[in-house]
């Protein structure tokens, strides 16, 4: 059998050489770059769904019906929490320990809305590689629920160095009383 695989081989040149080369390539790439995305991509359609769902059963026609003051209030609602400040700032400084991110001096400055909502924002100076540095905004995002990433700039010393250096705008928005 591998006499006549390579007699066949070959009998290819390289034109058909080449051709089966990128075949296999093209395996390799389907089963390790576009099915793990697929999956990917079913599990966040799926927690959309679930998200949905949640949504219309808790209050189906509140979106439909409910006048613009009470979309106003529901807003605002999502934004009261018992959670201070200094308590949102030790829960991303613990995240950042958690996740091996080193920061440095950060710069805060609170700015005041037009209504209720007030920004606190964090510009945030970040050193690790690049996973722990996503890995740590992933988290604070999923754990600070009233955190944005609102700027995000990386810089490396050079181009093989694993360690980048990470500015980060991030905001709190916190209600006012």
């Amino acid at each position: 059998m591998p006499r006549a695989l390579n007699t066949v081989i070959e009998r290819l040149g390289w034109p058909g050489k080449l051709a089966l080369v990128l075949l296999a390539a093209t395996a390799v790439f389907l089963e390790a770059g576009l099915r793990p995305l697929e999956a990917q991509n079913e599990r966040l359609t799926r927690s959309i769904e679930r998200a949905t769902q949640q949504l219309r059963s808790a209050d189906p026609g509140f979106v439909r019906t409910a006048s613009p003051q009470a979309k106003l209030a529901a807003f605002y609602r999502f934004f009261q929490r018992e959670e201070s400040i200094t308590d949102w700032l030790a829960k991303l400084y613990a995240i950042a320990e958690k996740g091996g991110v080193s920061l440095r001096v950060a710069d805060y400055q609170l700015v005041r809305g037009p209504g209720r909502l007030d920004r606190y924002e964090i510009a945030l100076p970040l050193a690790g590689d690049y996973a722990q540095i996503r890995a740590f905004l992933e988290n604070a995002l999923l754990e600070v629920p009233v955190l944005s990433l609102d700027q995000l700039s990386f810089r490396r010393k050079r181009s093989n160095d694993p360690a980048v250096e990470t500015n980060a705008r991030l905001s709190l928005h916190i209600l006012r009383p």
